[in-house]
């Protein structure tokens, strides 16, 4: 198996280090996909409603159908910056809303 290994942080951000942020920001928002629809399928509005505020949603109230707050994630997760992921992973991971499947860490922030 062929070793990753991060890019060098330089300032100002080079070519290879926003490359390196987008491929850990599609591993973990494809982990988020499988998350969200797997809260969607199970009817689980507590987990879709953890997924939403590690996605800076925040939470939905009884008003919300399951459908409606499994949209509202999908398109936050389309538009999550990675900062915010950054920042949330963590959380995500140790609150078992996601595996801990992504090894990579971004670099830069």
């Amino acid at each position: 198996m062929k070793s990753i290994t991060p890019p060098t942080v330089t300032k100002p951000w080079s070519n290879e280090m926003y490359e390196w942020n987008e491929l850990v920001a599609d591993l973990m928002k494809a982990e988020l996909h499988i998350k969200i629809n797997e809260a969607e399928n199970a009817d689980d509005r507590d987990t879709l409603n953890e997924l939403s505020c590690v996605l800076g949603s925040g939470e939905f109230g009884e008003g919300f159908t399951i459908g409606e707050i499994w949209e509202r994630c999908l398109k936050e997760l389309e538009r999550v910056p990675n900062y915010w992921l950054n920042e949330e992973w963590d959380y995500a991971v140790k609150s078992g809303l996601v595996s801990d499947c992504v090894k990579i860490n971004f670099v830069g922030y």
